[in-house]
């Protein structure tokens, strides 16, 4: 018998190169949470700032409306012309101190009873919505304008959007009008942009330090569940390796004891046959013959036994040799075999082991269920993946992987997933069942 097969120890590098792995993981999940909180921040501070910015507006326009019109508009509105001096003076202070770009005064009737653009004082438009609420209802509203309206005709684009105000404005006389104020959107923007520089570093301030708190005992977690899988794979692999002590402890008892004595017995049997004498009724004879055969019988069987135990040669180079012992047992059960072991590659031993344990597993499968009269092995492999292929033409996969009776597939298919490969079970093309397993050659 030959020596065990190794068992790969696990790699002293896994460990590292998991946390490495977990912490890349998340550095770059923490970059997205701040490219995403970075994001919402800037639109909640933009759009926070814009309201506060607009209110305001909308109350400076209050202030305009009754500090300077209230008093000077029924003038205005009977055509006294120092009134109108005086309002035009007045909104011209405004214009040059307080951003305001145009200024009109709506009645009912959607006239502009005034506006610091001649040309617009006189025309009539249709009342927009916000206009007939500031009369109607006496409500202010406050909007960025694109100056798209018809109404709009006589407004200058400043660069910009204007924030656009309506505000109701009640003269003494008790008759209602709508005052409208444009003006630049400049604090608007001032506002946007002192709350971003103020509310944004924060946030991601707040971030960091709260991932900076979390990375060690992240770390410290990562490294103990590295140190767990690390010593599971330690166990796991002095397990096997015992496994594989006391199979070759069995195989050999067998091999020196109970093969050898049955195998002895066989020749004996044979040999009395021979010496039979001539005259020996036939009855004894074929008695002696079938003896014989189940002598024969069960020391194959042992023999086979002792492969699936332990089989001779376990390496990499005995690994198509093992694949011929394990095409033989098919073989003597009438089944057609073609065989192909193509690796091109050094494989770890855990890889051999694996790749010999998923063929001889597929076999069994066949012997037991597929009633099959061909069969295919294939191993082929390249510094990348090694590729255990068994297919054959019987009665085809079923619910392979889902039933009691297959449970060393379900193990096998463990197995490849501990290694970073996949096992897939599937119907053969032409008919029967196909196992696929794929396993990474590391080097």
């Amino acid at each position: 018998m030959a020596e065990p097969t190794p068992v790969a120890a696990p790699s002293a590098g896994g460990g590292s190169r998991t946390v490495r792995r977990a912490l890349t993981a998340m550095v770059l999940i923490a970059l997205g949470a701040f490219v995403v909180i970075g994001t919402v921040t800037v639109g909640v501070a933009r759009s926070i700032a814009e309201r506060t910015a607009l209110a305001e507006a909308a109350r400076s326009a209050r202030i305009i409306g009754d500090v300077i019109f209230k008093p000077v508009m029924p003038a205005v509105i009977e055509g006294d012309r120092e009134a109108r001096a005086r309002l035009d003076v007045a909104v011209g202070a405004r214009q040059r101190e307080g951003g305001v770009v145009r200024v009109k005064v709506w009645n009912r009737q959607g006239v502009v009873l005034y506006s610091n653009e001649p040309r617009a004082t006189g025309l009539s438009f249709p009342l927009n919505g916000s206009v007939r609420k500031a009369i109607d209802e006496g409500a202010s509203w406050a909007r960025l304008s694109d100056l798209s309206e018809p109404e709009h005709i006589t407004e200058l684009r400043q660069g910009g959007n204007l924030v656009e105000v309506y505000v109701p404005l009640v003269l003494a006389s008790g008759e209602r009008l709508a005052l409208e104020v444009y003006s630049t959107d400049a604090r608007v923007i001032a506002a946007r942009t002192e709350l971003v520089r103020t509310l944004v570093p924060f946030s991601l301030l707040a971030l960091l330090l709260l991932l900076a708190a979390q990375l060690p005992v992240s770390v410290h977690l990562l490294r103990r569940v590295s140190r767990g899988d690390a010593e599971r794979s330690r166990l796991l692999g002095n397990a096997l390796t015992a496994s594989e002590r006391e199979r070759r402890a069995i195989a050999r008892d067998l091999h020196d004891g109970v093969v050898q004595d049955l195998a002895g017995v066989g020749y004996a049997l044979s040999a009395v046959r021979s010496g039979l004498p001539a005259h020996t009724a036939a009855p004894a004879r074929d008695m002696l013959d079938r003896v014989t055969e189940v002598v024969r019988g069960a020391v194959g069987s042992l023999r086979t036994m002792m492969v699936d135990i332990y089989p001779p040669d376990l390496t990499e180079a005995g690994l198509p040799q093992a694949v011929e012992l394990l095409a033989e047992r098919l073989r003597r059960e009438g089944v057609t075999v073609t065989t192909a072991v193509d690796v091109r590659a050094t494989l770890s031993p855990d890889l051999v082991v694996a790749a010999y344990r998923s063929t001889r597993e597929c076999v069994t499968n066949i012997l037991k269920h597929a009633g099959a009269r061909h069969a295919w092995i294939d191993i082929t492999g390249d510094a990348d993946h090694l590729l255990v292929r068994v297919a054959d033409d019987g009665r085809g996969p079923g619910d392979a992987l889902g039933r009691s009776g297959h449970l060393g597939l379900r193990i096998l298919r463990d197995t490849a997933n501990e290694l970073g490969g996949r096992m897939s079970v599937a119907e053969r093309t032409g008919g029967g069942t196909e196992v696929r397993t794929v396993l990474p050659v590391r080097s």
